[in-house]
């Protein structure tokens, strides 16, 4: 019988080794390889009672860096648990049960707190008033809405003393029985006017049908200077004081019969309705009930005005709680009195908040403008607060040359020296850079962090300059 190897000395299991046939000892490799693991398999419960393996902390180390990463992408904002999120919260309080007073595992189940924790959103403490802007637009609105009724009744009567009757709306007068020259001149009040649904183009110019063929048909004519005039101020109506004016609402207009005129009230490029008469009106004023009366006025320079409009700012004032900026004004305390402004509805305030290299053409005006319309619609049902990070200052043109200078060679300046660079560096141009988050009225972030950048040219007051970015 062959003996075994491990039954005799080194130096003769070394001689036998070497008489073994090739093909053997492979035989004997995979013996003592399978001996290893049959030991190692044996002591293998004794190691997993002291504790979990390293495999089994590596990998919840592992799932757990991965989800940590993933809630610092989404920067404060709430997010769903994904497979891995979910498989590295299962391993981990897998480890918990199993082992709770393992000083790795404890680490594993702390970040897993925080890292669950963050997962949910960022959130603030907020003020129990800190929507009560929305409050104050409520109020401005029944102030506003007071006025304007007031403000139509008197031109009602004012129309009603008129020497010519007004016009009965519905049904409008035949123009088969009824000359031009009647009506021409003569007021009509029309309560069913809807803009821009009603708004069809016919011969160049702009028209809102108001009627139906049985009624009768009256075209308000919207590419009259009158209706810019009253639109115009209807729109600083809902930028400054309301901006909650239903889009379905019927609107009444009060105008001037001019002419009798045969139109096809129909929006499409291809017309396919007939062509119908209808009485042409030039109008005067819009009411919408509740809200507003917008009135054309040619000889002011806005073209028409709204109710109680000359006395706004005075309304208004009571409700400012900013009503300027301070001339040491911080990057983040701008920011914060820009957010003010829009919430308040503090126009003026708002535009001094701007950059004015910004705001030097037409163009740029209405730009602000239409960011300003913006801005209203996020604070009215996005969020309610903002919170500004501190500011990143850096120099974009010239030298600071002051004590607080980034910049260490300044040091090392004679005041010979410094004066030198004064003249020849220019304008000195910093500029900061911050970050913002939006919270809604529960305290929870809205969106992600947004940045925001902030100038001054040297030692003036710090301004916005890309005031259309949202918070």
């Amino acid at each position: 019988m062959t003996s075994n190897l491990s039954d005799h000395s080194l130096e003769k299991r070394m001689h036998l080794l070497k008489q073994t046939p090739i093909r053997w000892r492979s035989t004997l490799s995979l013996v003592a390889l399978l001996r290893i693991v049959f030991a190692a398999l044996l002591t293998f419960p004794v190691l997993a009672a002291d504790g979990p393996t390293r495999q089994e902390l590596d990998g919840g180390t592992h799932r757990i860096v991965k989800f940590e990463q993933k809630v610092e992408r989404m920067r404060g904002q709430p997010m769903r648990l994904g497979f891995e999120e979910k498989d590295a919260l299962q391993r981990i309080e897998s480890l918990r049960q199993r082992y709770p007073d393992h000083p790795e595992v404890m680490a594993l189940v702390e970040r897993a707190k925080k890292a669950s924790f963050a997962s949910m959103g960022h959130t603030a403490e907020l003020s129990p008033g800190v929507a009560a802007y929305r409050l104050n637009e409520q109020k401005l609105k029944e102030i506003f809405a007071t006025r304007a009724a007031e403000k139509w009744e008197a031109l009602q009567a004012r129309i009603a003393s008129t020497p010519s009757p007004i016009v009965t709306a519905f049904p409008a007068p035949s123009v088969d029985d009824v000359s031009s020259a009647e009506v021409a001149g003569r007021y009509v009040i029309l309560n069913d006017f809807h803009y821009p649904a009603n708004e069809f183009t016919d011969f160049g110019n702009q028209y809102v049908a108001v009627g139906t063929g049985a009624r009768g048909y009256y075209f308000v004519r919207l590419s009259h200077r009158n209706w810019f005039g009253a639109y115009e101020a209807f729109k600083r109506y809902r930028r400054l004081i309301n901006r909650d004016i239903p889009e379905n609402q019927a609107w009444t207009v009060v105008g001037k019969i001019s002419s009798v005129a045969l139109l096809v009230p129909d929006a499409g490029k291809t017309k396919i309705r007939a062509a119908v008469w209808g009485w042409e009106v030039v109008p005067e004023a819009i009411y919408i009930p509740g809200c507003t009366l917008a009135q054309a006025d040619p000889d002011i320079e806005n073209g028409g005005t709204f109710a109680a409009e000359e006395v706004m700012e005075e309304i208004k004032g009571d409700m400012y709680t900013v009503k300027a900026i301070p001339p040491d004004v911080s990057p983040e305390r701008l920011v914060e009195i820009f957010a003010i402004a829009i919430q308040e509805k503090n126009y003026p305030l708002y535009l001094d908040c701007i950059d004015p290299a910004r705001l030097k053409t037409r163009t740029a005006r209405q730009l602000a403008q239409y960011h300003w319309d913006l801005h209203q619609e996020r604070f009215a049902g996005l969020y309610v607060a903002i919170r500004p990070d501190p500011p990143r200052i850096h120099t974009l043109r010239g030298v600071d040359l002051s004590e607080n200078s980034d910049d260490p060679r300044i040091t090392f300046l004679s005041s010979s020296q410094k004066e030198v660079l004064r003249l020849r560096s220019g304008p000195l141009v910093k500029e900061a850079e911050l970050t913002t988050r939006a919270f809604d009225e529960r305290g929870q972030q809205y969106g992600s962090p947004k940045p925001r950048y902030l100038r001054r040219i040297d030692s003036g007051q710090w301004y916005i300059d890309n005031f259309e970015q949202p918070f």
